[in-house]
C-alpha cells in the first residue's frame, strides 16, 4: 500500500510512516521462531512429525531431529498422520485410492472401495474417514470409515470435510440452508445437527469437546466454534464488521479469515488474506480462553496462508491458487521459542534500468533470521509496509536509492542501494483499439489511440487513406481485407502498431437455424428469414452439439450416444461422412477457415484421456489430441483462428489452446461446473456458464475480471456480433420442477443484465443471426424454438421442432456474409522464349484490397 496516494506534504508522509511502521512492528514483536523446513503443499502434523506432499511425492519431516525423508509414492496427496501411521489419497495406479502407511515399518495397505478423485482423508487412532460417491439428489457425496485394525468399512451419513476425534466425526452437509454442520457419535450411532440456523457451512475441526467451522456467509468467509458441552456457537473472528482501513469499497474485508482454519488444545490457527482494523493479512492463532488473536507471520495484502496446529507448534505453506506472493515453502513455528537470530536485509530486482513509466518488483531475499515484517523506501517519496516482495512504478526519469529495513523479535537490519534504479525518458509505445474488426460495406470504425507517450500520430488505413489525427474516424466502402498501421511519435523515437480489418460482402441465402432434437435422434432446419422448418435431417442418437462452418457449407453434430459427430452437406441437407469416437461427445466447434473441427473428448476418472480432439475436415480424421482439465464441455474458437477456449467441468477451470502449436498456454480458475463459452467477436472477452454465473475472462490477462449473476444457467450463451450484448439461457425456480425459461441480457459494457426474455421451458441452446437483429432459443422440455427481436427484447415467434431440443454451440450458419479472402493469379504473354526473353506478367487475382500490395 501506497502511504502518500494523495500527495501529502513529504513531512507529513514521514509522521504518518513512522506511526504505522511502529505499529507494524509491535503487532509481531511476540512472534516466535519461524523455520522454513521444505517445499510442496498438503501439509499436515502429528505430535513431532509433519507430513506434506511435493510433486506427488510425500516428505515427512521429524522436528526432534529437524531431518526430513521421503516416502516412496508418487501421484499423492492431502495426507493426513496420526501416531505412526499415514494415510494420503493416492492416483499412481490410474485410479484413486487410499494409501495407509506405517512409518516404523514401512508396510502398505490400500483402501479401493468407495474412494473417489475428491476422497481426502482424516485419521485418528485407527479409524479413517473421507468422502465419495456424489448424489445428485441430495446433493451430498456419502461419508465411509474405515477401521484398519479390523478392516472393516462402512457407510455413516451423507456430507464431506469429515473430520474425526476419538469417537466423533463432524461433517458438513446440506441442512437447512445450504450448509449445515453435522455430528457423527460412533458409539451411539447418533447424528446430531451442532450448528445453529445459519447460511453456508463448511471446513469443520474438532479438538475435545469444541468444534469450529468456516461460516462462507461473504466473501472469504468466517470462522465459528461450537461448545459441545454449553450447547453455544460463538463468532472466533469478524462476521462481516465494516473494514474501517480502507474506506467503502472493502466494508466487508473483515471476512477474509475462513479458507483454511485448524484447532488444537486451547489454540485456533487461521489465514488471514486482507488487512483491516483487526490485523493484516498472515498466519493468525487464536487463544480460546482469553479469546484474542495474536498475528504469527505476516504477509502481502491477497495471500492465502494454510496453517495446522499440534500443540505449540503451526505448520503453514501458500495455496498458490489465489495469487499472492509466489512462495512453494513450508513452514513451522514453535509459539514456546522465540526468535534468537535477526535478519540481514537482502533484495533483488527484476530490472534496474528503463524508461518511465517503470514497473520494477523488488524481491526479499534476506538471510539469517527470517524476518516477520518489511518496509521499503522507494526513494521518490513514497514507501510500502509489510510487504515481502513489493512492485513500485517510477514515472518520472531519475536515479532512485532504494532501502529494505527487516525485522523480527530479535532485531532488525536495513540495507540501502544507491541509484540502484535508472529510469529514463519514456519512449513511444504504440497501441490502439476499434469498436469493430469486421462488418459490411459501407463500414465505419472508429479507432481509439491508447499509445503511451505519444505527441503525434499517423494513420495508414490500409485502402490508400492517412489520418493524422489522435483518434479518428475511417469509413470503408469496399469489400477486403486492409492492413491498419498506427506511428506513434515523439521526440525520443517512434513505435508502430498493425492489426486487421475485414470488409466483408453479402453472398448468398438465409441463414439457417440447426436445432438438435435429441429425443428424435435429427436436425431441424429452420429458414431464419421465414421461420419456417425446411428440413429434418436423421443423425446419431442424442444429438447435442451443433457448429457450422463460416461459409455455411457444412454443419457438425455431436451424438452423445452414438459417440459420433455427423458431417451435414447443408447444401444437400444430408449426412456425407459419420465420424467415430471413443467417448460420448457434447461440445463442438469448427475454425473459421472451416479446416479444422475441436471436439472435448472425456473419460471420467481417467485424466490422460481428458482431451480435446482435432479433426482436419478434409479427411474427417483426427490429426492432434490436446490434453486438458477433467471433462471438457464447452468449446469456442476465435473469430480469428488462433485460440481455442475450452470449458473443464470438473477441474473448474478454461483452458486456452494455441492452435499453431496445439498447445494450452493458459489454463484460468473460475467457477464451479464450467459449461457454455461464447467470446467476443474481438476476441477480448471470454463469457463462461458456471456455478456461479457468468465469468467474464480478459484474455490479454487470462483471467477472470468480472462476474455476473444469472439465475440457472446450463448450456446456452452468445455474444452478438457487435460485441455489445451476451445472451445467457437460464431456468427459474428449477428445483421445484416448474422449468419456467428465460434469456438474460447482459450489457457487455456495463456487466449488468439489462432484460430477462420469457421463452420455453428449460431452454438449452441460444444463438444470433448474422445482422444481430433475432436471436434463436431451443427449449429442451417445450420441444419449440423461441425467437427474440433483439431491438424490443420480446419473443416474436415460436416454432415446432423435435423432441428435446438442445443446440448446444453456434448452430445458425453465416450464409448471409464471408470474410474475402484474397486468391492469387496471373497470366504472361509467353512462356518460353531465346535469351534474352522480355516477358509481360498480367495479375489476375481476386479480392485484393487497394494498398496490400503484391509479392
Amino acid at each position: 500500500m501506497k502511504i502518500n496516494k494523495e500527495l501529502y506534504s513529504i513531512a507529513l508522509v514521514s509522521t504518518v510512516l513512522f506511526f504505522v511502521y511502529s505499529i507494524l512492528i509491535s503487532s509481531v514483536a511476540s512472534a516466535a521462531q519461524v523455520t522454513r523446513i521444505g517445499n510442496g503443499s498438503d501439509h499436515a502434523i502429528y505430535g513431532n512429525k509433519v507430513v506434506w506432499t511435493s510433486g506427488g511425492v510425500i516428505h515427512l519431516y521429524d522436528l526432534t531431529s529437524k531431518t526430513g525423508t521421503t516416502v516412496s509414492s508418487s501421484a499423492a496427496s492431502h495426507p493426513a498422520i496420526y501416531g505412526n501411521k499415514l494415510v494420503w489419497h493416492d492416483k499412481s495406479s490410474g485410479v484413486p485410492r487410499l494409501t495407509v502407511y506405517d512409518i516404523p515399518s514401512g508396510a502398505r495397505s490400500y483402501i479401493t472401495q468407495d474412494v473417489g478423485n475428491y476422497s481426502f482423508p482424516a485419521i485418528y487412532g485407527n479409524r479413517i474417514v473421507w468422502s465419495a460417491n456424489y448424489n445428485e439428489s441430495s446433493y451430498n457425496y456419502s461419508i465411509y470409515m474405515r477401521d484398519i485394525s479390523t478392516s472393516t468399512q462402512a457407510c455413516i451419513a451423507q456430507g464431506e470435510n469429515p473430520e474425526i476425534y476419538d469417537t466423533k466425526i463432524v461433517y458438513s452437509a446440506t441442512g437447512r440452508n445450504l450448509r449445515d454442520i453435522f455430528m457423527y457419535d460412533i458409539t451411539t450411532k447418533k447424528i446430531e445437527l451442532i450448528s445453529p440456523y445459519s447460511s453456508d457451512l463448511s471446513n469443520p475441526h474438532m479438538y475435545g469437546n469444541k468444534v469450529i467451522w468456516s461460516n462462507f456467509y461473504t466473501r472469504s468467509g468466517f470462522i465459528q466454534m461450537y461448545d459441545l458441552v454449553a450447547k453455544k456457537a460463538i463468532d472466533v473472528t469478524s462476521d462481516n464488521t465494516g473494514n474501517t482501513l480502507y474506506g467503502s469499497d472493502t466494508v466487508d474485508a473483515g471476512d477474509d479469515t475462513g479458507t483454511h482454519i485448524d484447532i488444537n488444545d486451547d489454540k485456533v490457527v487461521y489465514s488471514k488474506s486482507g488487512d483491516d482494523q483487526f490485523g493484516y493479512a498472515g498466519v493468525y492463532v487464536y487463544d480460546i480462553p482469553s479469546a484474542k488473536s495474536t498475528p504469527v507471520y505476516i504477509y502481502p495484502r491477497g495471500t492465502h496462508t494454510t496453517p495446522d496446529i499440534y500443540n505449540d507448534t503451526i505448520v503453514w505453506g501458500i495455496d498458490s491458487s489465489y495469487g499472492g506472493v509466489n512462495d512453494t515453502g513450508i513452514y513451522i513455528c514453535d509459539l514456546s521459542v522465540t526468535n534468537t537470530l535477526p535478519p540481514v536485509a537482502e533484495f533483488t530486482a527484476n530490472t534496474t534500468y528503463g524508461a518511465a513509466p517503470l514497473v520494477v518488483l523488488f524481491t526479499d531475499t534476506s538471510t539469517d533470521g527470517v524476518p516477520t515484517s518489511w518496509f521499503w523506501d522507494f526513494g521518490d517519496g513514497i514507501y510500502s509496509k509489510h510487504a515481502m516482495n513489493a512492485t513500485h512504478t517510477f514515472t518520472k526519469p531519475g536515479n532512485y536509492s532504494i532501502s529494505l529495513t527487516v525485522g523480527n523479535d530479535a532485531g532488525n537490519n536495513k540495507v540501502m542501494k544507491p541509484n540502484y534504479i535508472v529510469v529514463t525518458n519514456p519512449l513511444p509505445v504504440a497501441n490502439f483499439s476499434s469498436n469493430v474488426t469486421h462488418g459490411y460495406p459501407p463500414l465505419s470504425i472508429q479507432f481509439t489511440d491508447l499509445s503511451q507517450n505519444a505527441i503525434g500520430w499517423n494513420w495508414d488505413f490500409g485502402d490508400g487513406s492517412n489520418s493524422t489525427q489522435r483518434s479518428p474516424v475511417h469509413e470503408y466502402a469496399d469489400p477486403g481485407i486492409y492492413s491498419v498501421n498506427l506511428t506513434a511519435t515523439n521526440e525520443n523515437g517512434t513505435d508502430s502498431r498493425l492489426t486487421t480489418i475485414t470488409v466483408m460482402q453479402l453472398v448468398g441465402v438465409g441463414p439457417y437455424a440447426y436445432i438438435t432434437n435429441s429425443g428424435d435422434d435429427n436436425v431441424s432446419v429452420i429458414d431464419t428469414t421465414t421461420n419456417k422448418v425446411t428440413a429434418m435431417i436423421p443423425v446419431g442418437n442424442y444429438p447435442m452439439g451443433v457448429a457450422v462452418t463460416l461459409d455455411g457449407k457444412k454443419v457438425y453434430v455431436t451424438n452423445f450416444f452414438s459417440r459420433t459427430i455427423s458431417v451435414i452437406d447443408a447444401t444437400k441437407n444430408k449426412v456425407t461422412a459419420t465420424i467415430p469416437l471413443e467417448n460420448s461427445p457434447r461440445g463442438v466447434a469448427v475454425s473459421p477457415d472451416g479446416k479444422r473441427v475441436y471436439v472435448p473428448h472425456h473419460e471420467v476418472g481417467n485424466p490422460s484421456n481428458n482431451t480435446i480432439l482435432i479433426i482436419d475436415t478434409a479427411t474427417n480424421e483426427v490429426e492432434a489430441t490436446v490434453l486438458v482439465g477433467e471433462v471438457p464441455f464447452g468449446v469456442a474458437v476465435t473469430l480469428d483462428g488462433k485460440k481455442v477456449y475450452v470449458t473443464n467441468l470438473y477441474d473448474k477451470t478454461v483452458s486456452v489452446i494455441d492452435t499453431a502449436t496445439n498447445t494450452v498456454i493458459a489454463t484460468i480458475p473460475v467457477g464451479d461446473d464450467p459449461r457454455g463459452v461464447a467470446i467476443s467477436p474481438d476476441g477480448k472477452k471470454v463469457y463462461v456458464i458456471d456455478g456461479g454465473g457468468i465469468s467474464i475472462i480478459d484474455t490479454a490477462t487470462n483471467t477472470v475480471t468480472a462476474t455476473v449473476d444469472v439465475e440457472s444457467s446450463f448450456y446456452g450463451i452468445v455474444v452478438n456480433p457487435t460485441g455489445t450484448k451476451v445472451y445467457v439461457a437460464g431456468t427459474k425456480a428449477y428445483a421445484t420442477g416448474t422449468h419456467n425459461g428465460f434469456v438474460s441480457v447482459i450489457d457487455t459494457a456495463t456487466n449488468k443484465v439489462t432484460a430477462t426474455i420469457p421463452v420455453g421451458n428449460s431452454p438449452s441452446g441460444v444463438a444470433v443471426i448474422p445482422d444481430g437483429s433475432k436471436v434463436y432459443v431451443a427449449n429442451l422440455l417445450s420441444d419449440n424454438v423461441s425467437v427474440i427481436d433483439t431491438s424490443t427484447n420480446k419473443v416474436t415467434a415460436t416454432m415446432n421442432v423435435g423432441r428435446g431440443p438442445i443446440s448446444f454451440g453456434q448452430f445458425i450458419g453465416s450464409l448471409q456474409a464471408q470474410p474475402i479472402f484474397p486468391v492469387a493469379n496471373f497470366s504472361s504473354n509467353v512462356t518460353e522464349g531465346y535469351a534474352p526473353l522480355t516477358v509481360q506478367f498480367t495479375d489476375l487475382s481476386e479480392n485484393v484490397a487497394q494498398g496490400l500490395g503484391f509479392q
